[in-house]
């Protein structure tokens, strides 16, 4: 039928329009894909035309994929937003009349508490990530000062993502030139963050020494500091997930701990040290304060925790 031919060019358009005109990053652009393929599919099923699509029809979308498929509250809500953000475009470009998604009921969603490292457990990754006393070559053919180099990358990746609330792909995408250095110590780091928007953060004066010293060591003066040879790029977000789960297993940590978990766990240390989400929220680049707020419920709980020992 023709207005789904029409959807799937509409969709297209809208995806080209969030990565080369909005600038929005490119897992930003896979995950509205999918989530709108979604859409798409469940319209032609359900023979529907997507211009004249009302909340009902989204509610039953709703509905649907809670019934039939199990998924979550907090899953539905970004596929909505993803819906939404798509019919604000095209309505903005002729192509709809009306946003469906407004009117339409929502399943409310549990406030999910972040998950984050106490500071012996900080203490304990570190430990883990130091430890080279058990590594002998590796079973790929990889000597065993390729794999120690490989760690300490890992480990200074995972240092500055700590102590700078940088998201792993920000991190990963860090140059030379966005380091700035005085006196022979990083005090800042520049950053491209989400929406092409650019923020500097400040580093604290007990990790700049270290991310000094590792950049002085590679073996050249511009590209990425993360590089795993010169002129190369840095290692894939999928591979530092990786390669952080072996070490959280190493250090005896029971929790799921990511390189977003480590993110958390900047924004908390912050908390404790009495930052004002204001703050908090520049440092960690999110538009909206209201996505920083989940920090105050740590404060809460932890405070709960603390009158509950008395």
């Amino acid at each position: 039928m023709k207005e789904h031919a029409d959807f799937w060019i509409a969709r297209k358009d809208f995806l080209d329009n969030l990565r080369y005109i909005r600038g929005a990053a490119v897992g930003t652009c896979v995950g509205y894909r999918s989530d709108l393929g979604l859409w798409g599919q469940w319209l032609t099923e359900a023979e529907r035309d997507w211009r004249q699509c009302t909340h009902m029809q989204v509610e039953q979308w709703i509905s649907w994929q809670m019934r039939e498929r199990g998924v979550s509250a907090h899953i539905i809500a970004r596929r909505l937003s993803c819906l939404s953000s798509f019919y604000k475009w095209a309505k903005k470009h002729g192509l709809s009349e009306s946003d469906p998604v407004y009117l339409a009921d929502k399943p409310k969603r549990s406030q999910r508490m972040p998950i984050w490292l106490e500071r012996d457990e900080q203490a304990r990754l570190q430990r883990a990530s130091e430890d080279i006393e058990d590594m002998a070559e590796s079973i790929t053919g990889r000597k065993r000062e390729q794999v120690i180099q490989a760690r300490r990358r890992y480990d200074c990746l995972f240092g500055l993502i700590q102590n700078s609330g940088l998201r792993i792909s920000e991190a990963l995408a860090v140059q030379v030139q966005d380091v700035k250095m005085v006196n022979g110590v990083a005090r800042s780091v520049r950053v491209i963050g989400k929406g092409n928007k650019e923020r500097c953060v400040p580093l604290p004066l007990s990790f700049g020494p270290s991310l000094a010293t590792w950049i002085s060591e590679q073996p050249t003066d511009d590209g990425y500091i993360f590089a795993k040879a010169p002129g190369d790029r840095p290692p894939s977000a999928r591979a530092a997930r990786l390669y952080l789960r072996r070490l959280v297993e190493r250090a005896e940590i029971s929790k799921p701990v990511t390189p977003h978990k480590l993110r958390h766990t900047y924004a908390t240390r912050l908390l404790e040290s009495g930052a004002q989400l204001v703050d908090i929220q520049a440092l960690l680049g999110h538009n909206n304060i209201a996505t920083t707020q989940i920090y105050t419920h740590v404060a809460d709980s932890r405070m709960a925790d603390v009158v509950s020992r008395l």
